[in-house]
């Protein structure tokens, strides 16, 4: 009976232990079982591709494709119907910001938008109508507002308002915080003109040669387009150290030796001209100059003076100047301005109504939208220009 009791005992436990043996399989059967679950992830990941096709064929305006039809003047379908959008011009007198007013009327047309749902306002180089022209714009509610003006806190400010409003816009020439900027890369632009300026110094005698080096400083426009200068500024000082150094803007500390310094413009022919009258006369013996301004209208103000003052000679004066609008060819072909960074201001639109209708149709709009810059002399300017 022991031994009986002994042997079911034994029984017993053999039992148990191949019961606990058979439990880890269960349990693994069980694991490979939920392993099923990538093959639900990969139908979802398919469904979420499908998906995106679907957007992609509902909203066929991507900035690359309206870029395209912009540059060969035709757009498929009306892309611009219905929609609405907006420009402030920085002051529409200047050749420079009419080509481009034109240029975006042009565009918009082509693009099959209205003349009544497209507002266009000129800022006057006046804050106090900038300021007007904002409110305007802003109680219009337009799906992008294009906003050109030259002071950059200003700027920071409207670009905070059209935040808070939920307006989209796109800054020219100088950037509105937080929004796409399209204009030009003006540091790229400032050192293409400052290579090309060396190059005429040296092949007139180096800087030995050349008495003073004027820049154009006007520090209302903000660091980001201040670079158009800066750029060239850095070509000087690594071409010609202390002499081609202007110091700071700010304190008008500069090293011993330095032949270039800073004029406070402005940003008008007029204001230039005042400028560089005061300027020259601070130099009576000076003879020959290299000058580097921001724009053509600041150009025409530098020669103004130079010639009231009795001392225009196109032989002693190298200007270099950024923009080519219709004023800087004249400057050109005048034998005024001898380099010119051409910004194609004409093309402005081809850049501006592309970035707008990507965004109306819910596109991404590239952060940065730059023209390309050729430096026009009187040699090359009919390739570009032809009369």
């Amino acid at each position: 009976m022991n031994k009986f009791k002994l042997a079911l005992i034994i029984c017993i436990a053999v039992a148990m232990i191949l019961t606990m043996a058979i439990l880890p399989g269960c349990k693994t059967a069980t694991t490979a079982g939920t392993t099923a679950a990538p093959e639900t992830v990969v139908v979802t990941e398919t469904v979420i591709v499908k998906e995106t096709v679907e957007v992609e064929k509902q909203s066929p305006y991507t900035y690359e494709k309206l870029r395209e039809m912009a540059k060969a003047g035709k757009y498929e379908g009306e892309p611009a119907k219905g929609h609405t959008l907006a420009f402030a011009n920085f002051l529409a007198s200047f050749p420079f910001c009419k080509s481009v007013e034109d240029s975006i009327k042009q565009q918009w047309k082509l693009a099959g938008g209205a003349d009544s749902d497209l507002t266009v306002l000129d800022n006057a180089y006046d804050i106090g109508i900038a300021a007007q022209n904002a409110d305007i714009i802003f109680n219009k509610k337009p799906e992008v507002f294009l906003q050109f003006f030259f002071d950059s806190k200003f700027n920071a400010q409207t670009s905070r308002r059209a935040t808070d409003l939920g307006i989209y816009c796109i800054a020219i020439d100088i950037p509105l915080p937080g929004f796409p900027f399209m204009g030009v890369d003006n540091y790229g632009t400032a050192i293409l003109t400052g290579n090309w300026a060396a190059e005429k110094i040296d092949a007139m005698g180096g800087i030995d040669k050349v008495d003073k080096i004027f820049l154009f400083y006007a520090p209302q426009i903000g660091e980001v387009v201040f670079m158009r200068i800066l750029g060239s500024v850095d070509v000087m000082k690594e071409k010609y150290g202390a002499a081609g150094d202007p110091g700071d803007p700010t304190t008008g500390e500069k090293p011993e030796g330095s032949k270039a310094e800073w004029v406070l413009t402005g940003s008008t022919t007029d204001e230039a001209k005042a400028a560089f009258t005061d300027i020259l006369a601070k130099y009576p013996e000076a003879k020959s100059f290299v000058v580097f301004m921001g724009n053509d209208q600041t150009s025409a103000g530098v020669q103004a003076a130079a010639d009231i003052a009795g001392r225009w000679d196109p032989n002693n004066w190298l200007i270099c100047s950024q923009g080519v609008d219709e004023l800087g060819m004249q400057l050109i072909r005048d034998g005024v301005v001898d380099g010119d960074s051409a910004y194609f201001p004409e093309k402005y639109g081809e850049y501006l109504v592309p970035g707008a209708l990507a965004y109306m149709y819910g596109n991404p709009v590239q952060p940065y939208m730059y023209v390309d810059n050729v430096i026009i002399t009187a040699d090359n300017i009919n390739d570009y220009y032809p009369q």
